[in-house]
Protein backbone atom coordinates (compact mmCIF):
# COMPACT_ATOMS: atom_id res chain seq x y z
CA UNK A 1 0.00 0.00 0.00
CA UNK A 2 2.51 2.66 -1.10
CA UNK A 3 1.89 5.88 -2.45
CA UNK A 4 3.53 8.85 -3.23
CA UNK A 5 1.11 11.36 -1.75
CA UNK A 6 -1.50 10.23 0.75
CA UNK A 7 -3.99 13.48 1.03
CA UNK A 8 -6.18 13.31 4.19
CA UNK A 9 -9.28 14.96 3.71
CA UNK A 10 -11.59 15.63 0.63
CA UNK A 11 -12.75 18.19 0.87
CA UNK A 12 -12.45 21.38 -0.93
CA UNK A 13 -8.87 21.77 -0.43
CA UNK A 14 -7.76 17.80 -0.88
CA UNK A 15 -10.17 16.76 -3.78
CA UNK A 16 -8.55 19.50 -5.58
CA UNK A 17 -5.10 18.72 -4.40
CA UNK A 18 -5.84 15.44 -5.64
CA UNK A 19 -7.30 16.38 -9.15
CA UNK A 20 -4.04 18.16 -10.01
CA UNK A 21 -1.99 15.32 -8.53
CA UNK A 22 -3.84 12.87 -10.56
CA UNK A 23 -3.41 15.12 -13.82
CA UNK A 24 0.76 15.04 -13.16
CA UNK A 25 -0.06 10.99 -13.10
CA UNK A 26 1.58 11.28 -9.24
CA UNK A 27 0.47 7.83 -7.49
CA UNK A 28 -2.05 9.41 -4.97
CA UNK A 29 -4.28 8.05 -1.80
CA UNK A 30 -7.63 10.61 -0.86
CA UNK A 31 -8.73 9.43 3.07
CA UNK A 32 -12.35 10.58 3.33
CA UNK A 33 -14.94 10.33 5.49
CA UNK A 34 -17.16 12.20 3.88
CA UNK A 35 -18.45 14.14 6.77
CA UNK A 36 -17.58 17.65 5.62
CA UNK A 37 -18.14 20.79 7.95
CA UNK A 38 -20.14 22.89 5.20
CA UNK A 39 -22.97 20.32 4.57
CA UNK A 40 -25.28 21.44 7.09
CA UNK A 41 -25.96 24.94 5.00
CA UNK A 42 -28.36 24.79 1.81
CA UNK A 43 -25.97 26.33 -0.71
CA UNK A 44 -22.81 27.04 -1.38
CA UNK A 45 -21.86 30.50 -2.25
CA UNK A 46 -18.59 32.23 -4.19
CA UNK A 47 -17.20 29.56 -6.49
CA UNK A 48 -16.96 30.05 -10.28
CA UNK A 49 -19.36 27.77 -11.67
CA UNK A 50 -20.88 26.34 -8.93
CA UNK A 51 -22.21 29.17 -6.86
CA UNK A 52 -25.64 28.38 -5.49
CA UNK A 53 -24.99 24.10 -5.10
CA UNK A 54 -25.25 22.69 -2.14
CA UNK A 55 -22.09 21.36 -0.94
CA UNK A 56 -22.62 17.55 -1.44
CA UNK A 57 -23.45 17.89 -5.21
CA UNK A 58 -19.97 20.02 -5.79
CA UNK A 59 -18.13 16.81 -3.82
CA UNK A 60 -19.78 14.45 -5.99
CA UNK A 61 -19.16 16.28 -9.12
CA UNK A 62 -15.56 16.32 -8.13
CA UNK A 63 -15.71 12.35 -7.09
CA UNK A 64 -16.58 11.63 -10.38
CA UNK A 65 -13.51 13.91 -11.96
CA UNK A 66 -11.45 12.35 -10.47
CA UNK A 67 -12.18 8.90 -11.53
CA UNK A 68 -10.93 9.19 -14.89
CA UNK A 69 -6.98 9.54 -13.37
CA UNK A 70 -5.79 6.01 -12.67
CA UNK A 71 -2.78 6.96 -10.60
CA UNK A 72 -5.64 8.29 -7.47
CA UNK A 73 -7.45 6.00 -5.29
CA UNK A 74 -9.99 6.71 -3.03
CA UNK A 75 -11.04 5.24 -0.13
CA UNK A 76 -14.48 6.21 2.31
CA UNK A 77 -11.75 5.32 5.28
CA UNK A 78 -11.46 7.36 8.62
CA UNK A 79 -6.93 7.79 9.02
CA UNK A 80 -6.21 7.13 12.88
CA UNK A 81 -3.19 7.90 12.66
CA UNK A 82 -0.21 9.38 10.84
CA UNK A 83 3.40 8.34 11.88
CA UNK A 84 6.55 9.36 10.22
CA UNK A 85 9.09 6.46 10.24
CA UNK A 86 12.93 7.91 8.49
CA UNK A 87 11.31 10.38 5.82
CA UNK A 88 8.47 7.72 5.19
CA UNK A 89 4.97 8.44 6.29
CA UNK A 90 2.91 5.27 7.72
CA UNK A 91 -1.44 6.43 7.74
CA UNK A 92 -3.22 4.07 9.66
CA UNK A 93 -6.30 3.62 8.89
CA UNK A 94 -10.09 2.00 10.74
CA UNK A 95 -9.09 -1.20 8.18
CA UNK A 96 -5.79 -0.61 6.97
CA UNK A 97 -1.96 1.05 7.04
CA UNK A 98 -0.88 2.78 4.01
CA UNK A 99 2.86 4.68 3.95
CA UNK A 100 3.91 7.40 1.40
CA UNK A 101 6.68 10.08 1.22
CA UNK A 102 4.24 13.09 1.34
CA UNK A 103 1.24 13.33 3.65
CA UNK A 104 -1.08 16.22 3.16
CA UNK A 105 -3.91 17.13 6.37
CA UNK A 106 -6.92 18.27 4.76
CA UNK A 107 -9.34 17.43 7.51
CA UNK A 108 -10.69 20.63 7.80
CA UNK A 109 -12.24 21.93 11.38
CA UNK A 110 -15.81 20.86 12.82
CA UNK A 111 -18.17 23.90 14.13
CA UNK A 112 -19.13 23.17 18.01
CA UNK A 113 -22.63 25.30 18.01
CA UNK A 114 -24.29 23.88 20.73
CA UNK A 115 -21.09 24.99 22.79
CA UNK A 116 -22.51 28.94 22.42
CA UNK A 117 -25.09 27.96 24.59
CA UNK A 118 -28.19 30.06 22.97
CA UNK A 119 -30.76 27.50 22.54
CA UNK A 120 -32.33 27.54 19.41
CA UNK A 121 -29.05 28.13 17.37
CA UNK A 122 -28.81 24.53 16.44
CA UNK A 123 -31.87 24.89 14.51
CA UNK A 124 -31.62 27.94 12.26
CA UNK A 125 -27.61 27.84 11.92
CA UNK A 126 -26.76 26.87 8.09
CA UNK A 127 -30.34 27.81 7.04
CA UNK A 128 -30.38 31.39 8.23
CA UNK A 129 -27.95 32.10 10.32
CA UNK A 130 -24.46 31.76 9.00
CA UNK A 131 -20.95 32.42 9.62
CA UNK A 132 -19.75 33.95 6.65
CA UNK A 133 -21.28 36.92 5.32
CA UNK A 134 -19.01 36.43 1.88
CA UNK A 135 -20.86 32.74 1.19
CA UNK A 136 -24.41 34.13 2.64
CA UNK A 137 -24.59 38.06 2.92
CA UNK A 138 -25.91 38.93 -0.63
CA UNK A 139 -28.67 36.01 0.44
CA UNK A 140 -29.34 37.98 3.43
CA UNK A 141 -28.84 41.26 2.26
CA UNK A 142 -31.18 44.30 3.57
CA UNK A 143 -33.28 42.29 6.10
CA UNK A 144 -33.22 42.37 9.98
CA UNK A 145 -30.11 40.77 10.84
CA UNK A 146 -28.82 39.69 14.42
CA UNK A 147 -24.70 39.74 15.31
CA UNK A 148 -24.59 36.96 17.99
CA UNK A 149 -21.07 36.66 20.17
CA UNK A 150 -18.95 38.15 22.99
CA UNK A 151 -17.89 41.29 23.09
CA UNK A 152 -14.44 41.44 21.54
CA UNK A 153 -15.65 40.20 17.83
CA UNK A 154 -19.22 40.58 17.13
CA UNK A 155 -19.24 44.05 17.63
CA UNK A 156 -16.37 44.55 15.45
CA UNK A 157 -18.47 42.10 13.21
CA UNK A 158 -21.42 44.21 12.45
CA UNK A 159 -19.68 46.45 11.19
CA UNK A 160 -18.75 44.02 8.11
CA UNK A 161 -22.34 42.86 8.41
CA UNK A 162 -23.31 46.19 7.56
CA UNK A 163 -22.26 46.20 4.59
CA UNK A 164 -25.44 44.28 3.48
CA UNK A 165 -27.98 44.97 5.59
CA UNK A 166 -28.29 49.04 7.23
CA UNK A 167 -30.57 46.68 10.13
CA UNK A 168 -28.48 45.17 12.46
CA UNK A 169 -28.75 44.39 16.15
CA UNK A 170 -25.49 42.69 18.32
CA UNK A 171 -26.89 40.58 20.61
CA UNK A 172 -23.63 39.53 23.03
CA UNK A 173 -26.12 37.51 25.48
CA UNK A 174 -25.39 39.13 28.65
CA UNK A 175 -21.84 39.99 28.41
CA UNK A 176 -21.76 44.05 28.13
CA UNK A 177 -19.47 46.08 25.50
CA UNK A 178 -17.13 48.46 27.86
CA UNK A 179 -15.49 50.25 24.90
CA UNK A 180 -17.62 53.54 25.57
CA UNK A 181 -15.97 54.64 22.28
CA UNK A 182 -16.94 51.82 19.84
CA UNK A 183 -20.42 51.66 21.32
CA UNK A 184 -20.74 55.33 20.67
CA UNK A 185 -19.29 54.26 16.46
CA UNK A 186 -22.15 51.98 16.26
CA UNK A 187 -24.67 53.57 18.03
CA UNK A 188 -23.86 56.34 15.29
CA UNK A 189 -24.22 53.84 12.27
CA UNK A 190 -27.05 52.73 13.38
CA UNK A 191 -26.04 49.45 14.82
CA UNK A 192 -27.19 48.56 18.39
CA UNK A 193 -26.04 46.73 21.31
CA UNK A 194 -28.60 44.49 23.35
CA UNK A 195 -26.52 42.85 26.61
CA UNK A 196 -29.10 41.15 27.98
CA UNK A 197 -29.09 37.22 28.43
CA UNK A 198 -30.85 35.30 25.29
CA UNK A 199 -33.34 33.57 26.45
CA UNK A 200 -33.59 31.40 23.19
CA UNK A 201 -34.32 32.04 19.48
CA UNK A 202 -37.22 31.55 17.87
CA UNK A 203 -37.47 30.10 14.52
CA UNK A 204 -39.76 28.10 11.71
CA UNK A 205 -38.45 25.42 9.95
CA UNK A 206 -34.36 27.14 10.55
CA UNK A 207 -35.82 30.20 9.68
CA UNK A 208 -35.15 33.06 12.14
CA UNK A 209 -37.89 34.92 13.00
CA UNK A 210 -36.73 36.30 16.51
CA UNK A 211 -34.71 36.37 19.58
CA UNK A 212 -36.39 36.18 23.20
CA UNK A 213 -34.47 37.64 25.75
CA UNK A 214 -34.70 36.58 29.73
CA UNK A 215 -37.11 39.35 30.19
CA UNK A 216 -39.46 38.03 27.41
CA UNK A 217 -39.17 40.55 25.51
CA UNK A 218 -38.90 39.46 21.64
CA UNK A 219 -36.76 41.18 19.12
CA UNK A 220 -37.87 40.51 15.63
CA UNK A 221 -34.71 39.39 12.97
CA UNK A 222 -34.88 37.76 9.59
CA UNK A 223 -31.36 36.24 10.00
CA UNK A 224 -27.89 36.93 11.25
CA UNK A 225 -24.43 35.99 11.44
CA UNK A 226 -21.95 33.99 14.31
CA UNK A 227 -18.52 35.69 13.68
CA UNK A 228 -17.23 32.31 16.15
CA UNK A 229 -18.94 28.87 15.67
CA UNK A 230 -16.62 27.65 18.41
CA UNK A 231 -14.50 25.69 15.80
CA UNK A 232 -12.01 22.86 16.48
CA UNK A 233 -9.66 20.97 14.25
CA UNK A 234 -11.73 17.62 12.50
CA UNK A 235 -7.96 15.54 13.54
CA UNK A 236 -4.97 16.15 15.57
CA UNK A 237 -2.23 14.71 13.20
CA UNK A 238 -0.67 18.42 13.25
CA UNK A 239 -0.88 19.15 16.87
CA UNK A 240 0.72 15.34 17.96
CA UNK A 241 3.47 16.22 15.18
CA UNK A 242 3.78 19.15 17.20
CA UNK A 243 3.47 21.55 14.48
CA UNK A 244 3.94 25.00 15.70
CA UNK A 245 1.45 27.82 15.58
CA UNK A 246 1.02 31.34 14.94
CA UNK A 247 -1.52 33.96 15.59
CA UNK A 248 -4.23 34.79 12.85
CA UNK A 249 -7.32 36.42 12.42
CA UNK A 250 -9.65 36.91 14.74
CA UNK A 251 -6.80 35.27 17.34
CA UNK A 252 -7.05 32.29 15.39
CA UNK A 253 -4.29 30.23 15.37
CA UNK A 254 -2.51 29.14 11.75
CA UNK A 255 -0.12 26.44 10.97
CA UNK A 256 3.31 27.29 10.21
CA UNK A 257 4.03 26.28 7.01
CA UNK A 258 6.20 27.31 4.20
CA UNK A 259 4.76 28.85 0.32
CA UNK A 260 4.57 25.58 -0.51
CA UNK A 261 2.47 24.67 2.34
CA UNK A 262 4.67 22.75 4.16
CA UNK A 263 5.36 22.52 7.58
CA UNK A 264 9.15 22.22 9.16
CA UNK A 265 8.67 18.44 8.94
CA UNK A 266 9.61 17.52 5.19
CA UNK A 267 7.00 15.85 3.02
CA UNK A 268 3.54 17.09 5.84
CA UNK A 269 1.81 19.48 4.22
CA UNK A 270 -1.70 21.13 5.94
CA UNK A 271 -3.89 22.81 3.37
CA UNK A 272 -7.43 24.20 3.51
CA UNK A 273 -9.68 25.08 6.87
CA UNK A 274 -7.36 22.93 8.82
CA UNK A 275 -4.53 25.40 8.09
CA UNK A 276 -6.04 28.44 8.89
CA UNK A 277 -9.57 27.62 10.49
CA UNK A 278 -11.54 29.22 8.24
CA UNK A 279 -10.46 29.42 4.46
CA UNK A 280 -13.70 29.65 2.40
CA UNK A 281 -14.37 26.83 -0.58
CA UNK A 282 -12.64 29.28 -3.40
CA UNK A 283 -9.59 29.47 -1.38
CA UNK A 284 -9.07 26.21 -0.32
CA UNK A 285 -9.96 25.03 -3.99
CA UNK A 286 -6.81 27.31 -4.64
CA UNK A 287 -4.68 26.53 -1.99
CA UNK A 288 -5.21 22.85 -3.10
CA UNK A 289 -4.12 23.50 -6.63
CA UNK A 290 -1.21 25.14 -5.53
CA UNK A 291 0.17 22.71 -3.25
CA UNK A 292 -0.34 19.99 -6.19
CA UNK A 293 1.74 21.96 -8.35
CA UNK A 294 4.77 22.22 -5.88
CA UNK A 295 4.78 18.64 -4.93
CA UNK A 296 4.42 17.72 -8.68
CA UNK A 297 7.87 19.97 -9.35
CA UNK A 298 9.57 18.55 -6.19
CA UNK A 299 9.17 15.31 -7.45
CA UNK A 300 10.45 16.37 -10.80
CA UNK A 301 13.46 17.45 -9.22
CA UNK A 302 14.10 14.28 -6.70
CA UNK A 303 13.63 12.31 -10.05
CA UNK A 304 15.69 14.35 -12.33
Amino acid sequence: MNYEVIIIGGGPAGMSAALVLGRSRIKTLILNTESPRNNITTHSHGFLTQDGKHPSEIFKIAKHQLEKYTSVDYKKEKAISVKDENNNFSVETEHDTYSAKRVVIATGHKDNIAEIGIEGLTEVYGKSVYPCPFCDGFEMADKKLAVFGGVLMAPMFSKTISHWSKNVIVFTNGEKVEDEELVSNLTKKGIQIIDKKIKKLISTEGQLTGVQLIDETIIEREGGFLPDTKSTESTDFAKKMNIPTEKGYFGMEFYKVDENKETEIKGFYIIGDARTGWSGVASSVAEGSELAAAITHQIIEENW
